[in-house]
């Protein structure tokens, strides 16, 4: 028998020794200290069971790459230990990498064995890569990681595109949220709708919000999961219930049949001809720049910059001209923020539309809002 063998052995005997000798009364309903008793007892205080549950299903846990992304300031927010030492000190030592990097989890965020209870690590404002501030309490938190981590002045300027991850860099969130950072066409306006000015309008509100009823905790939508689009019982479930708490939306619903909204676009955006959910309309526009079908015009450029199945092509050298590398960054800007125009509609459509604009000039953009 090894040495942790035998302390887990020791161990058992203990505890099986002090239920012998403390009999459970009517006072004392464990040999636990009260403290743990909150979250590890059979009748917690705080929710850990059901918020572990849907964790399990969340990007956080699936989609981390703390395995490799633990190094060069990647693991600030890709790894647990990196977010806990950005938090505290401010920066991580992009010299350094975690030797035994561990995914985002429920330690990354909170400290309950440090404080006693599930307050957040950090709630200061973010100053996003732009200079910008983002404000919006709790979801401060959030915006630290889902920003985007370049300026388009910074990848713009440079006229090619010699990677994959080349651009806002995944999680511009927290950019799109407050209608900034991406690449502004000379000439145009650019405004925000609702949602960037709203201060209820954050990152919580939506994407925790437990859904009403009898899907109160469906492990694939809402709470810990910070999922606002999941699948129920087989089939794709949308949680409104931010939207509807929150007293912003008097009633927001799930188009039937689909993963999107009810929210009808102001105007046929994409062009197709009818005037479809705003979700579908933005859909529509990514359509135009590259889809599956090798027609999208970041598809048809000499050379091209995605093959016809929309597969990125790496080793392209080209010195593409501005407003060429303005539109693939703001194509990929709206696509990894996620929301497919619900963060800040106006926003994301005016960002697609004037890439499309800037690659055929035949594109109607009359009804650009």
């Amino acid at each position: 028998m090894n040495t942790i063998e035998r302390c887990v052995a020791t161990s058992g005997l203990l505890l099986l020794f002090l239920f012998a000798i403390s009999p459970v009364s009517d006072a004392q309903t464990s040999i636990l200290p009260k403290g743990c008793i909150d979250c590890h007892g059979s009748e917690t205080k705080f929710p850990v069971r059901g918020a572990r549950s849907q964790y399990l299903t969340s990007g956080h846990r699936n989609l981390g790459n703390a395995s490799y992304a633990n190094s060069d300031d990647c693991q600030g927010c890709h790894t647990n230990e990196g977010f806990i030492e950005r938090a505290k000190t401010g920066k991580v030592d992009v010299k350094k990498f975690v030797r035994y990097p561990s995914e985002i989890g429920c330690f990354t965020c909170h400290a309950p064995h440090d404080t006693g209870d599930f307050s957040l690590r950090k709630t200061s404002a973010v100053t996003l890569a732009n200079g910008v501030k983002f404000d919006r309490g709790s979801g401060n938190l959030c915006a630290s990681c889902h920003q985007a981590r370049r300026t388009p002045n910074d990848e713009v300027r440079a006229r090619n595109i010699p990677t994959e991850s080349w651009g806002a860099h995944h999680g511009p969130q927290a950019d799109m949220l407050s209608g900034t950072n991406a690449y502004e066409y000379p000439g145009k306006q650019y405004s925000s709708s609702d949602h960037a000015a709203l201060p209820q309008a954050t990152c919580i509100t939506c994407h925790m919000a437990l859904p009403n009823g009898r899907y109160s905790l469906a492990p694939s939508i809402g709470g810990h999961s910070f999922k606002v689009e999941g699948e129920v019982h087989e089939e794709p479930k949308l949680n409104n219930a931010g939207c509807l708490n929150s007293g912003c939306h008097g009633e927001m619903n799930q188009a039937k049949g689909t993963p999107f909204f009810d929210r009808k676009a102001p105007a046929d955006y994409d062009g197709n001809g009818k005037t479809e959910t705003l979700q579908q309309e933005v859909e529509g526009l990514y359509e135009r720049l590259i889809n599956e079908r090798g027609t999208g015009l970041l598809q048809k450029l000499k050379p091209p910059l995605y093959d016809a199945k929309g597969k990125f092509i790496e080793s392209n050298k080209t010195q593409y001209p501005v407003e060429i590398v303005g539109a693939l960054y703001n194509y990929k800007f709206v696509k990894e923020d996620g929301s497919k125009g619900i963060h800040n509609t106006t926003y994301a459509v005016q960002l697609l539309m004037d890439a499309i604009k800037a690659l055929d000039k035949n594109f109607d953009d009359s009804k650009r809002p």
